[in-house]
């Protein structure tokens, strides 16, 4: 599979655009916040989040949580 670099950045670099810490930004990937996300290396621990996502991402208020479709 060939990647784009310039479409994907990594957790730091997530973390950084939007002034949180990695553990939020690794949290946001687990529950599917960033649609698209590729893990790679060992254990999938490297993380390229697509950059339109973390540009687009928008807080939530406290206690919302979002719906994901999970249709199948």
């Amino acid at each position: 599979m060939l990647i784009e670099t310039d479409d994907y950045i990594d957790a730091n670099t997530a973390a950084q655009m939007l002034g949180v810490t990695e553990a939020r930004i690794r949290a946001l990937c687990k529950s599917g916040r960033f649609p698209g996300t590729i893990y790679i290396g060992q254990k999938n621990k490297t993380k390229l989040i697509p950059r339109i996502e973390v540009e687009n991402h928008t807080k939530l208020r406290p206690g919302v949580k979002k719906q994901l479709n999970e249709s199948f």
